[in-house]
């Protein structure tokens, strides 16, 4: 496996370089990555040599595998290629390398067993919540080591241990991704008080050797967390508010500020530095004529936008068979005018900075739509080449955007159109991948919105002349789009979508906090585990969504809440219509219902309009 990484690696380096004039940031991303690996591979080389199989582990494959995609997907940190090795040594290690590679050792997980068998002794509750409480006590154990990865703390020297303020800022760090991630509050502050008492007991200790920080105990690490509390609320408000700008197209000049106050603070952050590119291309979209962009760009995150979806059917429906608008192309209708020029550069550089410091396929994809635009021929010269690698690198990945981007591309700048059907009707039929061996990943989700690959899609049928084919996918997205004939609100607690803040109010009180943008009011009830969002910019106060998160004591019909399962749920709302935002999307009732599932369990619940307009 060490061998076949090195060599795509090898292989992709030679063919960037071959790039006339185009050797960054693509190329150094990828040698910077490998260079902090070099310290590792030892390591990573042992670990594997006692690799074993998912379902030796039994349940704990799917625990691990949900944590981690709740940690690393869903708070939009990386969405590249993640190994996950499974160890079978007695020592406990956990552990994410500068790559995405993410190890945990038996060791670590037989000692959570035996934790919590000895707590749900006698509890037949929790014995039944057995697997939640393992994943609540695995959770903060890899939000540390995911933490490292969000700040890029690694060296090309190995770090025995970080420097105090380091470890401070991983441990805020770590805290703010498990309340991004949707995990209940206090649950580092449980493991730091568990390592406390490991490292009371000497033989304990050297079991979790690997766990130490130098000279600050886990006693002092639980304290400056609790002393950090504003810290931490401050950073949850600013990076979910810009998670919040991103996912719905709401608030981006608000969340290009504070992502650049962020860079202040952190300026090497791969997190910070992610979410930083994919704002700044947002921005650069937003500031073109949908009608020239002709078909939606796909970027690598979980964004739902109504308004897109309606805007790229409508251009695709009324354009006429095997139209190829030989008025102007693609690249003259989208090249930065004086007037938004300072936008593109900086998605350029923004782009540049992340992929600078690690390779990642779908934000490649989405470096390359950029240049596509670009006013340099040699960018514009690359775009198809870069594009192309990306979907190569991004193949087995359920996460099929750079495959849709290759795609939008071939068909955009007039090369394939045939390939860029063929591409798009993968994307569409793709199934989830199978764990199967020893050779395990981390699961990339599905953030793409399956109407815009299906708007692209149509487009393109369109202008290959497929009558049939075009009119299957024109059915298919007018059935999605069109206005419910009746809409019976779904009532939580006497509170349903449409209704007023004093309504709201008078059921479920005041929110444990507000966060605010221009747009929209987030009310968080931490007690119910629920957000609920305020349309503010109108003032008409109206709830426009509600999302439940997992574990809630609310419920929705027919006794159905969170936690439950994804036959369960079915069997009551039928099947899917679509996918979108790593969730299933259901229809029920006129209502949409976006629901993100975990090892087949529903871990959160988001009712909205079918077709809201914000």
């Amino acid at each position: 496996m060490k061998d076949m990484r090195r060599t795509v690696l090898v292989l992709l380096s030679f063919f960037f370089i071959a790039i006339s004039g185009f050797t960054d940031p693509l190329t150094e991303g990828m040698y910077t990555r490998e260079r902090l690996m070099q310290v590792y591979r030892d390591e990573i080389a042992e670990a594997s040599s006692h690799e074993i199989a998912a379902n030796e582990v039994g349940e704990w494959y799917n625990i691990i595998e949900t944590s981690l995609f709740m940690l690393i997907r869903r708070t939009e940190l990386f969405r590249g290629t993640m190994r996950l090795i499974i160890t079978d040594r007695k020592n406990a290690r956990c552990m994410m390398y500068p790559d995405g590679t993410f190890l945990v050792s038996t060791g670590l997980l037989d000692y959570i067993d035996s934790v919590l068998f000895m707590d749900t002794t006698g509890s037949a509750r929790r014995i039944r919540n057995l697997n939640n409480e393992r994943e609540n006590f695995f959770a903060p154990i890899a939000a540390v080591c995911t933490a490292q990865f969000a700040l890029n703390y690694y060296s090309t020297a190995k770090i025995i241990s970080l420097s105090p303020e380091k470890l401070y800022t991983a441990d805020i760090m770590a805290s703010v991704l498990l309340n991004v991630a949707g995990y209940p509050q206090g649950l580092l502050e449980a493991w730091l008080n568990r390592l406390a008492s490991l490292y009371a007991d000497t033989e304990t200790a050297k079991v979790f050797a690997s766990f130490a920080t130098g000279s600050i105990k886990p006693a002092v690490r639980f304290e400056q967390l609790n002393s950090n509390g504003d810290d931490i609320t401050h950073l949850y408000e600013e990076i979910s508010g810009v998670l919040f700008a991103l996912q719905n197209r709401r608030g981006t000049a608000d969340a290009r500020t504070v992502l650049g106050n962020l860079l202040q603070l952190f300026p090497q952050s791969l997190y910070i530095n992610r979410l930083n590119a994919l704002v700044s291309h947002q921005a650069w979209l937003s500031s073109l004529d949908k009608r020239d962009t002709e078909m939606a760009t796909i970027l690598p995150a979980a964004v739902y936008d109504n308004a897109s979806v309606f805007a790229f059917f409508q251009s695709a429906d009324f354009m006429f068979e095997n139209d190829d608008d030989e008025q102007s192309d693609y690249v003259s209708k989208t090249m930065p005018t004086r007037s938004n020029s300072a936008v593109y550069e900086q998605a350029k550089k923004a782009y540049s900075d992340y992929l600078t410091m690690i390779y990642e396929a779908g934000i490649a994809s989405g470096y390359a739509y950029l240049l596509a635009s670009s006013p340099l021929t040699h960018e514009r010269n690359a775009v198809l080449s870069i594009a192309e690698q990306a979907d190569l690198f991004h193949t087995s990945a359920d996460d099929k955007t750079a495959r849709a981007n290759y795609a939008a591309l071939l068909s955009l700048l007039r090369k394939d159109y045939t390939k860029a059907q063929q591409l798009l009707a993968d994307c569409l039929s793709s199934s989830v991948r199978k764990t199967t061996g020893k050779v395990l990943f981390v699961t990339t989700g599905f953030p793409a919105d399956e109407r815009l690959i299906r708007c692209n899609y149509f487009r393109i049928l369109k202008k290959l002349n497929n009558k049939t084919g075009a009119a299957k996918e024109r059915q298919w997205l007018a059935d999605i789009l069109k206005e419910p004939e009746a809409v019976t609100p779904i009532v939580l607690r006497n509170v349903s979508v449409g209704d007023t803040v004093d309504k709201l109010l008078s059921a479920w009180n005041r929110p444990s906090a507000i966060i605010y943008n221009y747009y929209n009011e987030r009310w968080l009830y931490r007690l119910l585990n629920t957000e609920v969002i305020i349309r503010s910019k109108d003032g008409d106060g109206a709830v426009l969504q509600m999302s439940v998160g997992f574990p809630s004591s609310l419920t929705l019909f027919n006794d159905i809440r969170t936690g439950d399962s994804r036959d369960g749920f079915e069997k009551v709302c039928g099947k899917a219509v679509y996918r979108s935002c790593d969730a299933l999307m259901y229809h029920r009732q006129g209502n949409l219902l976006q629901v993100v599932y975990g090892n087949n369990k529903i871990r959160n619940i988001t009712i909205r309009n079918i077709n809201e307009k914000r």
